[in-house]
């Protein structure tokens, strides 16, 4: 995939409606996460389906279009692409309620980079974020991003949603 197809997919969330939203978490026994508090992020250990009004869907996950890893978007739900996750309907969650029915006006994708090895260490620039932006005013950032014990690393294979811009700037998915 080329830089402009990833910018083309990611624009074509520009004047869709959210009506549900889907979290993916790998299903590891014993352990489940609760995402209906409210809270200024969800981490997850896999990724998200924005369903929209007119049918499409969008899923983001951890991918490797560019580098290893970044977020990558598809067209399509993650079902087709796990069997062994757990499916959490966050639709009605304390930070998505407000956001189902809102149409995307704006999307960004934040680039970071990273060196190749060797002695002629070239740049390459992969999707870290990317910023969602809703007509009411509500925001959305969905990064390849890990939060853990006071700790967060880019090129994750983990995504993190934030919910407000000065959150998604502390923990480093807005520095490009």
């Amino acid at each position: 995939m080329t830089k402009e197809e990833y910018l083309s997919l990611v624009s074509g969330l520009e004047g869709e409606t959210l009506v549900s939203v889907e979290y993916f978490e790998i299903d590891y026994e014993g352990y489940q996460t609760e995402f209906a508090q409210d809270s200024d992020f969800d981490c997850l250990d896999y990724g998200i389906n924005l369903k929209m009004r007119s049918g499409k869907v969008f899923g983001f996950i951890w991918g490797s279009e560019f580098a290893q890893y970044g977020v990558s978007v598809l067209e399509e739900s993650l079902q087709s692409e796990v069997a062994e996750c757990r499916k959490v309907d966050v639709t009605h969650s304390s930070n998505w309620r407000q956001l189902v029915g809102d149409e995307i006006q704006v999307t960004e994708v934040v680039w970071h980079w990273v060196k190749e090895v060797g002695i002629f260490k070239k740049k390459i620039y992969y999707p870290q974020s990317i910023v969602i932006k809703f007509t009411s005013g509500g925001l959305v950032v969905i990064s390849a991003l890990e939060i853990s014990d006071n700790s967060n690393w880019g090129m994750a294979d983990n995504i993190v949603v934030f919910f407000d811009q000065a959150s998604a700037q502390s923990y480093g998915a807005l520095n490009a």
